[in-house]
């Protein structure tokens, strides 16, 4: 299942935000991203037969 790697980057305020609210919530802030992911739709299938 993990097998992509998303970096971003983003200032310090909001890591220190980040980090806080996965606290708050008792996750790591990568599960904190992959949970707010994980509300999106589910995308659309792309046609690759040409």
């Amino acid at each position: 299942m993990k097998d992509e790697r998303l970096m971003i980057r983003i200032n310090k305020l909001k890591k220190m935000q980040l980090k806080q609210e996965a606290e708050r919530r008792g996750m790591t802030p990568s599960e904190l991203v992959r949970s707010l992911i994980a509300k999106f739709y589910e995308p659309k299938q792309r046609d690759t037969a040409g």
